[in-house]
């Protein structure tokens, strides 16, 4: 699915909604499989953007043990856990329809 993404925390941290608001979204497909984590030793859902070249850099960390948190007419919030240098935090992706 085509969607604009905007991380809603900074490493666990809430961010402020108007911060969130005036970032420039992630734009990417996104994708949210169910698949075996080395990370956490077991199954996961995990969300990640599609990206068409190998060489490209993912644009966020993978969301592991993602689920959506809240659904609307105009967008969506996955919530899950994202791994940074190492240390896992928890995450929230604002998700709009692009």
């Amino acid at each position: 699915m085509l969607v604009r993404a905007t991380p809603r925390r900074h490493r666990g941290k809430a961010r402020p909604q108007s911060d969130i608001e005036r970032d420039t979204p992630v734009r990417g497909d996104l994708v949210v499989t169910q698949e075996r984590s080395d990370v956490f030793g077991r199954y996961a859902n995990v969300a990640r953007f599609q990206l068409a070249g190998g060489a490209d850099k993912d644009p966020l960390p993978p969301l592991y043990d993602a689920v959506l948190s809240w659904m609307g007419p105009l967008g969506f919030v996955l919530s899950g856990v994202e791994i940074v240098d190492g240390i896992a935090y928890s995450q929230s992706w604002w998700c709009r329809p692009d």
